[in-house]
């Protein structure tokens, strides 16, 4: 069975230096100047000096008084937030493996990237059966992209569902929707009922239902679905893995909750 699409196409060369620049600071090496990253990286003068001002713009990098670079506020937002998920697949793996042998099929948290427009995997539970979908952990979506996603952004606040709509969408598969009219209407039609539902939008040759993890405040931190090749579906089985999937995402939420309040 075919692997969800990253739609990822060759990195450019712009943000691979950028890239490059971030990774170059760690436990051994805490700070730089930008004539020792230059010399590090062997990235020309006038295109560091941009990314240096960039990041630091944005909040990615502190430079201090003697010149020293050092990663910013921003950067460790940024990694609290994926230490964040990480704890949330650790913390929501026994929900997760119980829901793939209930349903027997491929089962997918995923965290929403606002920002970026993604949908992010942070844990997958393969299903057991011969012919099946699979998915990569750290594979992202488009919001706009497949159930799994949607369950994510019908319940983001207004202005960030609007944010994620201005961008225009590409074809991933045979069903992926590409009119901004369609998509509203769908999400819609989610935040009324609460589930999502999905066919071949993401990867050929498969259909999935998910449901939201919701916050205090009703907006979804986290989605969990369910994945099948479209040769299983059935009004029954769809029916099934639907029922499945929300009491996954309500005992999820009861879980984090009580956390919280622990």
């Amino acid at each position: 069975m075919a692997r969800p699409r990253t739609a990822d196409p060759d990195t450019p060369k712009v943000l691979e230096k950028v890239l490059q620049v971030l990774e170059a600071f760690d436990a051994e090496y805490p700070s730089w100047t930008e004539t020792e990253l230059r010399a590090r990286l062997a990235i020309p003068s006038s295109t560091l000096n941009r990314i240096l001002r960039g990041l630091e713009h944005a909040g990615y990098l502190l430079r201090a008084d003697d010149g020293r670079y050092r990663l910013g506020i921003s950067a460790v937002r940024l990694g609290r937030r994926a230490d964040a998920s990480l704890n949330l697949a650790s913390v929501l793996q026994s929900e997760l493996r119980a829901l793939a042998a209930q349903t027997e099929e491929l089962v997918i948290l995923a965290v929403p990237e606002l920002s970026s427009g993604l949908a992010r995997y942070v844990a997958t539970v393969d299903s057991s059966k011969r012919l099946r979908v699979t998915a990569v952990v750290g594979t992202g979506v488009p919001l706009t992209a497949g159930a799994t996603a949607k369950a994510l952004l019908a319940f983001a606040p207004q202005t960030q569902i609007d944010q994620v709509l201005e961008h225009p969408r590409e074809r991933l598969a045979a069903g992926t929707v590409i009119r901004a009219k369609l998509v509203r209407e769908q999400l819609a039609v989610i935040a009324r009922r609460g589930w999502a539902l999905s066919w071949e939008e993401t990867y050929d040759g498969a259909w999935a239902v998910a449901a939201a993890v919701r916050a205090d405040d009703g907006h979804a931190f986290a989605s969990i679905g369910v994945a099948a090749p479209i040769s299983r579906h059935s009004s029954s089985r769809e029916a099934a893995n639907r029922r499945a999937v929300m009491a996954a995402a309500g005992a999820a939420t009861t879980k984090l909750a009580a956390s919280r309040a622990g």
